[in-house]
């Protein structure tokens, strides 16, 4: 149960366990204020019971909120909540609808994949049935990549590319402006992105790398190639750099890191694995985080 909420929300193992925290504490503290409001305002066993009803109406829907809120600030999970007491609000009629403000847009996201495409999944499973943001395409480089099925199993357009147009000619932009896309993510895609689609999305292109730049990165570092070449180093640590895309490999502004650490027994296979782990817990809320910063969700 706790590994599905932890996927469900996007969110690492220390992060789930400190957002825990938080729910118990408030917990705590709204039965505490309740029971200090009732004998404050004087209610007893024989005050009649709809005004207490009332009090606890009050705490759970107001009280308990705010508490909530106070926590996730003090433990650094302001957004987090607050996330989802927007969505409370706006169920209550207390604040504006997102689809209904002037400034709402839907953000139309194109993934860039080459392989099997687990991270595209985990990226559209995240956003699902999220109004705010869509999976506008899926663009790969190889006709046999298990990311096209991925594609056609959740219903999402693709669109497959060539090398010479792709990298000496128009990148594809035509495709990508006719679709509406706002936003491309790069999540196990092989070739170097060229210079006129950054042009054409400046500071709008990100990549995941399976290392933590600067080290082990560049042209051929990829995959397994990168998890042999860190334990060969005897590195102590490895993990993940999301970045932005610039005209070099795996040289663009780094936006987030997470580590995890290299056991003696480790081998490329097994610190695979815990960098996919990574992946999946971080890439999808790191893309939110950023869309929401910059691309005016």
């Amino acid at each position: 149960m706790f590994k599905r909420l932890q996927q469900k929300w996007g969110i690492s193992g220390a992060q789930f366990w400190v957002i825990f925290v938080a729910f118990g504490l408030t917990g705590i503290t709204t039965a505490f204020i309740t029971r200090y409001i009732t004998g404050w305002i004087g209610l007893t066993k024989e005050t009649f019971w709809l005004w207490k009803v009332l009090l606890r109406i009050t705490m759970l829907v107001f009280g308990y909120q705010v508490v909530l809120l106070s926590y996730g600030a003090l433990l650094g999970q302001w957004a987090f909540f607050w996330k989802y007491e927007k969505l409370l609000l706006q169920k209550l009629g207390m604040m504006p609808s997102e689809k209904t403000e002037s400034s709402f847009k839907t953000v139309n996201m194109a993934i860039f994949a080459s392989g099997a495409g687990s991270n595209a999944a985990n990226i559209i499973r995240y956003f699902k049935n999220r109004p705010d943001t869509k999976i506008g395409l899926i663009v790969c480089n190889k006709p046999e990549a298990g990311v096209l099925g991925i594609a056609d199993k959740n219903g999402v357009p693709t669109l497959l590319i060539e090398k010479d147009r792709f990298a000496k000619g128009d990148a594809y932009l035509p495709e990508l402006q006719k679709t509406g896309i706002d936003f491309v993510v790069l999540a196990g895609f092989l070739w170097k992105v060229p210079a006129a689609l950054i042009a054409g999305y400046p500071n709008k292109i990100i990549n995941i790398h399976p290392a933590l730049l600067p080290k082990y990165g560049g042209k051929g570092m990829y995959g397994s190639k990168v998890h042999e070449a860190v334990i060969a180093a005897g590195e102590k640590e490895s993990g993940i750099t999301i970045h932005f895309v610039n005209e070099h490999y795996d040289e663009g502004a780094t936006i987030f890191q997470a580590s995890c650490s290299i056991d003696h027994a480790d081998t490329p296979e097994t610190l695979a694995a815990k960098i996919h782990d990574l992946e999946y817990a971080h890439f999808p809320k790191q893309i939110d985080e950023l869309l929401a910063k910059h691309v005016g969700k």
